[in-house]
């Protein structure tokens, strides 16, 4: 089974692709454009060409929360706009693919990084990218680290050992 992860946005999505249990490729979608919609669309387009040429069989993708207070209102209108589309795209072109949503706090408690009340988004950040490190051996920025964490812990639900905090 290959399973594509997303950690989508506007401007820099992570993706990372597992077949089976197995890392087998990640990287990043970037658009620069001032224009919401066309940033959207190679969003789209580009994830539509992940899934054809890796033969996907399932999505997981970080869930849009609003709640969560580090966002603004445009912002989390805009990351609801290309979920909408992705999951347009997905339902009219590849019906039979499962797509699943996590929300943030989810897959990391699966992967033992700590979150919650005292915990900063950078600091977080920070341990997405020391648990890729640790846990596959290789240095990504904080988008892909997301999409590879996403995946992992949909595959390891009950994750690892201990809670991972490097240093806070």
């Amino acid at each position: 089974m290959n399973i594509l992860s997303l950690d989508c946005s506007t401007k820099s999505t992570g993706w990372a692709i597992y077949n089976g249990n197995t890392l087998s490729n990640y990287g990043l979608i970037t658009s620069s454009s001032t224009d919401l919609i066309k940033r959207i669309h190679k969003m789209v387009d580009e994830i539509n060409l992940l899934i054809k040429d890796n033969k996907i069989d399932k999505i997981i993708l970080e869930e849009v929360r609003p709640e969560t207070g580090v966002q603004n209102l445009k912002t989390h209108r805009a990351l609801m706009w290309l979920q909408g589309a992705l999951a347009i795209m997905v339902h009219d072109n590849y019906p039979k693919i499962e797509t699943i949503y996590m929300y943030p706090s989810e897959w990391r408690k699966s992967c033992k990084i700590k979150t919650g009340r005292g915990v900063v988004r950078e600091t977080v950040k920070q341990h997405d990218i020391r648990f890729v490190e640790e846990v596959f051996g290789i240095k990504v920025g904080d988008d892909i680290a997301d999409a590879i964490g996403i995946g992992y812990a949909h595959l390891h639900p009950d994750g690892q050992e201990e809670i991972i905090s490097w240093g806070e």
